[in-house]
C-alpha cells in the first residue's frame, strides 16, 4: 500500500434502499470537503432501487454486495478501497454544511491522538439531535429504555445524552450518522466490529478507540443536519430486532471482565420486552397508515 494521501477524504457510503436520500447528500459533498480532495467508495447492501447507480453516476467507486453483509462489515469493505488518510463515514440521510468535513479534519490535525471525531448534529427542523453521548451504566440504560419514549427529559436520558459542549471536547461516543477517522487509528483498532450487523457499531468503535488509547472528540462548532428515523423506512421489523440484539452485544462487550456481566440475562430479558413493544407499536402504526 502506498503512503496515505493526507489531502484526501475517503467517504465510505453504505447504501440500502437509499435512492431517495442520495441526490441531496451527494450534492452537498464537494462543498463540505473543499479544499480537500474527495474519494467516494459506495458499498451497496443489495438495494432493489437505484442506490448503487446513483453513487456510480456521481463518480464513486461502487461495491455491489451479493448479500446484505451489515453496516459494520460494509464500512470495512469500503475503507479497504481508499488510500485516503481521512475516512469519512456518513449516512445518506444527512445534509452536510459547506466546509463541515474540512473543519473536522482541521480539528483532528491539532492532535495526533484524535482517532475519531464528529460534528454537532441537528434534525432537519433545526432541533438538537443528541450526540457526544455517554456509555450508560446498567441503571441509566434501563431507565432510559423505559422512560425515554414517554418522558424525554427524564434524568437518566439526560445523563445518557451528556452535557452540551462549547468547544471540541472528549466524549464517550458520537453519532454514527457522521464520523471522521484518522486512518492510522482506524487500522490500529481493526476497523469496525463486524459482529454488529446494524446499530451500536459506532458505539463499539468508540469503545475500541478508547481502549486503544485514541481520543473520541465532538466538535460542536461543526454542525450538520440529520433526517432522524430515515434508516427505519425499510425493513423496520428487522431493524428493531437488530437494534436490540446489538444493544445486548454492546452491553456484554462493554462489561467484559466485569461483575456487571452477570446481569446480562436480566438485560436480555428487558430488551426482549422492549423490542416486542417496539414491534407492536410499529405494526399498529403501519396498520393505521393503510
Amino acid at each position: 500500500m502506498p503512503a496515505r494521501d493526507e489531502k484526501t477524504v475517503g467517504l465510505v457510503l453504505v447504501t440500502y434502499q437509499s435512492a431517495e436520500d442520495l441526490p441531496p447528500f451527494l450534492a452537498s459533498l464537494p462543498a463540505a470537503v473543499d479544499p480537500l480532495k474527495l474519494d467516494v467508495i459506495g458499498v451497496d447492501n443489495t438495494s432493489s432501487d437505484r442506490s448503487a447507480d446513483i453513487v456510480a453516476e456521481f463518480g464513486g467507486k461502487v461495491i455491489r454486495n451479493s448479500k446484505n453483509v451489515g453496516l459494520a462489515a460494509a464500512i470495512n469493505q469500503g475503507a479497504a478501497e481508499t488510500n485516503a488518510e481521512w475516512i469519512l463515514v456518513a449516512n445518506p440521510d444527512t445534509h452536510l454544511a459547506p466546509g463541515s468535513i474540512a473543519a473536522l479534519v482541521e480539528t483532528a490535525m491539532t492532535d495526533e491522538t484524535i482517532g475519531m471525531i464528529g460534528p454537532q448534529v441537528a434534525r432537519l427542523d433545526g432541533t438538537p439531535y443528541p450526540t457526544g453521548r455517554r456509555f450508560p451504566s446498567l441503571a441509566v440504560g434501563i431507565a432510559h429504555a423505559l422512560l425515554g419514549g414517554v418522558w424525554p427529559a427524564n434524568p437518566a436520558t439526560r445523563a445518557y445524552f451528556g452535557d452540551p459542549v462549547a468547544t471540541a471536547s472528549d466524549v464517550d461516543w458520537i453519532s454514527g450518522c457522521c464520523m471522521l477517522f484518522r486512518r492510522s487509528a482506524f487500522d490500529a483498532v481493526g476497523g469496525f466490529d463486524a459482529r454488529y450487523f446494524l446499530y451500536f457499531e459506532e458505539t463499539k468503535m468508540a469503545l475500541d478507540m478508547h481502549r486503544g488509547g485514541w481520543r473520541v472528540v465532538l466538535d460542536p462548532r461543526v454542525q450538520i443536519r440529520h433526517r432522524e428515523g430515515g434508516s427505519m423506512r425499510s425493513a423496520p421489523f428487522r431493524k428493531i430486532r437488530s437494534h436490540h440484539r446489538s444493544a445486548l452485544r454492546f452491553y456484554c462487550d462493554y462489561h467484559q471482565g466485569s461483575p456487571w456481566l452477570l446481569f446480562a440475562p436480566l438485560v436480555a430479558a428487558g430488551l426482549v420486552v422492549r423490542g416486542s413493544a417496539a414491534a407492536l407499536r410499529t405494526a399498529i402504526a403501519q396498520r393505521l397508515r393503510r
